[in-house]
């Protein structure tokens, strides 16, 4: 009998791997960017998963004359899509982008495919999960109260106790089939997601993990919903002063 791969079993494989001594930046103080060489991340694919397969699409061209670069990676029976836009060592946009930078758009894009199957995930974790850098300067105090996450309503509870605990034995259980919700669904997802992390989080870490596990429907929620990925965002945001304060 064959055992199939699963998700959670690859998860499990490649988010162990310690990619810190190959990280590479480009840019300047707060405008750096950290990768992965393509190269070094698809040897480690291979020396794990020597049936994956990659494949590009063809590219995006927006009215702004920019270029969005997506890729397919394929495990098995396993698949996970990704997209990046065309850009600059400042993580702008490039307006007709030459032939070079495409390619280099899209190896980095195959990079950040293999960030949802485990392998680097912490490069895109420590970039968007909302920080203060050394180079970035420190807001001054505002004398304004932080709003709290909402409490959770009482018919919610036993639903945010079910998702809490698929998370903690390692499973994604929000819905990821975002390309048939509406605008609605996304807002009451991007609740539940921040109700369930406000219960689960007690560290910035924990966070972090959360965020990573989820990365692929974040990534989503960031192309067909920005708002709601942007509210997700802010829910992330306030929690992490919470943690930070101690105030959670």
């Amino acid at each position: 009998m064959t055992i199939k791969t699963t998700y959670a079993e690859v998860w499990k494989t490649l988010s162990k791997i310690d990619c810190s001594g190959k990280i590479k930046k480009i840019g300047q103080g707060n405008r750096q960017l950290s990768y992965l060489s393509w190269a070094w991340a698809w040897e480690i694919m291979m020396q794990n998963y020597p049936e994956a397969q990659f494949y590009f699409f063809e590219d995006t061209l927006h009215p702004d004359d920019s270029v969005t670069v997506s890729c397919k990676v394929n495990i098995g029976d396993l698949y996970r899509e990704m997209w990046l836009p065309v850009m600059d060592n400042r993580n702008n946009a490039i307006k007709a982008p030459d032939a070079r930078q495409i390619s280099d758009a899209k190896m980095r894009c195959l990079v950040k495919n293999f960030a949802l199957w485990g392998l680097g995930h912490f490069i895109y974790a420590n970039s968007d999960v909302p920080t203060v850098t050394e180079d970035e300067p420190v807001p001054a105090p505002v004398a304004k109260k932080t709003a709290k996450p909402k409490a959770v309503p009482k018919n919610d509870e036993d639903m945010v106790k079910n998702l809490s605990e698929k998370v903690k034995s390692g499973e994604s259980p929000f819905p990821n089939d975002v390309e048939n919700w509406d605008a609605t669904m996304a807002d009451e997802v991007v609740d539940l997601m921040v109700k369930t992390v406000t219960g689960l989080a007690e560290t910035v870490d924990d966070m972090k993990s959360f965020w990573s596990s989820n990365m692929d429907l974040i990534q989503k929620l960031e192309k067909h919903y920005p708002e709601a990925r942007a509210k997700l965002q802010q829910g992330f945001t306030g929690l992490r002063e919470l943690i930070e304060k101690g105030e959670k």
